[in-house]
């Protein structure tokens, strides 16, 4: 026999909404305002939702986990994937489809946030589009923690995109050298990034001293780079003599091509610094300790390096 659901008391209502499936609970807030009301009220939440940008919709990623007794970590429990249309949602994998004519795109995400109780979203992909509908998307998605540019998009679109979108986002990857020259890369490295990491190894990005001084980017990570080591002991000889007062950058991880594995006595030619190695299995870790006190550790391996001012 049908339930009248809403005719429930609030206590057994809210215990039904507990109950039911994820996509269950989004379908019945979808009913009425009330509803809507309901869902939110029952504060299931969702983690990390990520939005992936293609040409002319969005997937959107909800993910729910448990947390087991006994356990000091959380599990998967299940994740779903939707595919955002305006007027309509579509459920990957179950052949569902909500449909609501005054929705739009952005009036779908909205939903979708506000009943799980998210500001904004964890990860915001854009895998291949067109230039027009990057400032949709910005509309869509005001603030994310991180920004991924995928390496399906041109160098073309990576580039505006990367320019167009990366204040929304704490942190930012991309997948492909956008750069032309070096007065483009001094340009790029002098932003006001908080985090940043570039990867494309089919063309690696060219470093010299002088990006390495001017960089503005708390945490950078570049794999791969071309840079020397001749150009790696001039920087941490400047940084040894304190030129920089206010320097920046915490941490910089350079991954150099593969067939280069770094030569720690160029690295460390001429600089006084302390071998911190914990352990014999351990890859070679180095301590350089500055006269007014700032201290950098410079880790590395095959053809990695990391700097972190401690």
């Amino acid at each position: 026999m049908p339930i009248r659901v809403l005719s429930l008391p609030v206590a057994n209502l809210q215990y039904v909404l507990e109950c039911v499936d994820t996509c269950e609970l989004i379908a019945f807030s979808l009913c009425s305002k009330r509803t809507k009301n309901l869902v939110t009220a029952s504060k299931r939440t969702i983690h990390s939702p990520t939005a992936y940008v293609f040409e002319n919709h969005v997937h959107f990623v909800i993910r729910e986990y448990t947390f087991p007794q006994d356990f000091n970590f959380e599990l998967l429990r299940q994740s779903f994937k939707f595919h955002f249309y305006d007027k309509r949602a579509e459920l990957d994998g179950r052949c569902e489809v909500w449909k609501k004519q005054e929705f739009t795109q952005k009036d779908w995400i909205a939903h979708f946030l506000k009943i799980f109780h998210q500001s904004t979203i964890h990860t915001l992909g854009i895998m291949n589009t067109s230039l027009s509908y990057l400032d949709t998307i910005k509309q869509f998605f005001p603030r994310c923690h991180r920004l991924f540019i995928s390496a399906d998009c041109s160098k073309e679109l990576t580039k505006i995109a990367f320019f167009k979108l990366f204040p929304i986002a704490e942190k930012v990857e991309f997948m492909k050298n956008i750069f032309d020259d070096e007065n483009d890369i001094s340009k790029f490295l002098t932003q006001n990034f908080k985090s940043l990491s570039f990867k494309d190894h089919k063309n690696p990005l060219k470093l010299t001293l002088d990006n390495l001084l001017v960089l503005n980017i708390t945490d950078l990570t570049i794999d791969v780079a071309n840079i020397r080591e001749k150009e790696l002991n001039r920087f941490l000889k400047l940084w040894m003599k304190g030129n920089h007062t206010f320097y920046r950058p915490k941490v910089i991880k350079l991954s150099l091509e593969d067939e280069i594995e770094i030569n720690c006595e160029e690295v460390f030619k001429g600089i006084k610094y302390e071998d911190v190695q914990y352990d014999e299995d351990d890859f070679p870790t180095f301590r350089l300790m500055r006269g007014d006190g700032k201290e950098i550790q410079v880790f590395i391996a095959d053809n990695y390096i990391d700097f972190e001012v401690v």
